[in-house]
């Protein structure tokens, strides 16, 4: 992979015209972002606008929306919801609709021992206002003590329109929770797992049907939908360990996943794809990144005409590393450039209005820079980044 990028000075845009000392004012000191946890954080609406959301370092969310004429042009920092006894996480879930769900973790106390609540906030149009933080409470209601020892929850929305949480709970189990298409919540339910780890990969076919991958201890439980809007039905464990916090996944095929993890002797970057029914199985294929910590951002786009697969990772020295590979063709090894852009918590991918790679990070000023790819050279060239 080739990659090339330069930087550009800041030139935050909105409706209203040009960034002015009050409108970066406005971003300052409660609307830095808290490095984010996971990937999945730059979302591309049905417009085509993209929208980023962050933790914020004092408690509540940081949004960055792109202004209807793209490219340069994104609103100021906004910061929303605010609440200090909000935890710096957030899983971002959205389907067809264009609506956003923003899931995360809220102490009931202000013991650090305190119980925590999963609530989440809803956002029914690009850039417009959301709805205040709503509870579904935990899956431990009844002890304080489990209540305060659950996991981070990840949502996803699947192809019917019903949302999915997921939770490891007190008992090194995964709970589960369904918001149906109709806004009703069932009932939290227990998953027949146990020693799971932190870092559940939750992924969506573009047919809508889930593929939820669970580490743990001694391998890996993998739970699919075979059709939108069904139960989750059990596949065969995986043998493979993979370290905490570092799974992900993206359909590279149609219908067909392919998972991401650290390995947990090497913590190389690992790829695997459930075999097919008949076929035999395949060990998980090496792509190097060891110098990389956290999970992985992932999409596809083209590069030179060809559909590769981009994996973006925060090195050891908290700078923004890629790479990218012919899709499913792991056997042609993965090259790791490291941009030397400051990376705080794990970076995003997504594509534009024009199928261009957009790539995101928070800096270590808690502010978001972005840069996409450059499509008049070849490789994987990236424009400067555009500090926000």
């Amino acid at each position: 992979m080739s990659l090339r990028t330069g930087r550009r000075r800041a030139a935050v845009r909105s409706g209203r015209g040009p960034a002015d000392p009050a409108q970066r004012a406005a971003a300052a000191p409660e609307a830095l972002a808290a490095a984010p946890p996971r990937a999945g954080w730059l979302i591309s609406a049905p417009d085509g606008r993209l929208t980023a959301y962050a933790p914020a370092r004092t408690g509540g969310v940081i949004r960055w929306t792109e202004t209807p004429e793209g490219r340069d042009g994104w609103t100021a920092a906004e910061f929303l919801l605010p609440d200090d006894r909000m935890l710096p996480y957030l899983s971002v879930a959205h389907g067809s609709t264009g609506f956003v769900d923003l899931f995360g973790l809220r102490r009931k106390g202000d013991s650090p021992q305190a119980p925590v609540e999963i609530v989440y906030a809803s956002q029914y149009q690009t850039g417009r206002p959301m709805t205040g933080w709503h509870t579904i409470g935990n899956p431990h209601a009844k002890d304080a003590e489990q209540a305060a020892a659950i996991g981070a929850p990840v949502a996803v929305v699947d192809g019917s329109d019903a949302l999915h949480v997921f939770v490891r709970n007190a008992f090194g189990g995964v709970s589960t929770r369904r918001r149906d298409p109709a806004g009703v919540w069932g009932k939290w339910t227990a998953m027949p797992c146990k020693r799971v780890r932190e870092g559940l990969s939750a992924v969506v076919t573009r047919s809508g049907r889930i593929e939820l991958f669970m580490p743990a201890d001694k391998g890996v439980y993998v739970w699919r939908q075979e059709a939108p809007g069904g139960p989750l039905d059990r596949a065969p464990n995986l043998v493979f360990i993979a370290r905490a916090d570092t799974a992900g996944g993206t359909e590279s095929y149609e219908g067909r996943i392919t998972h991401y993890w650290r390995d947990e002797e090497s913590g190389e970057v690992v790829a695997y794809r459930l075999p097919a029914a008949g076929a035999p199985d395949a060990p998980p294929a090496p792509l190097g990144g060891h110098s990389g910590r956290g999970p992985l951002a992932l999409t596809r786009c083209l590069v030179d005409g060809y559909d590769c697969t981009v994996l973006a990772q925060r090195e050891e020295t908290g700078t923004l590393a890629l790479t990218a590979y012919p899709t499913e063709l792991e056997s042609a090894g993965a090259w790791w450039a490291d941009t030397r852009e400051p990376c705080e918590g794990t970076p995003a991918l997504t594509l534009d209005r024009n199928g261009r790679l957009v790539v995101a990070v928070i800096g270590r000023d808690g502010r978001m820079n972005v840069t996409r790819q450059r499509t008049d050279q070849q490789g994987m060239a990236l424009e400067g980044w555009l500090r926000l």
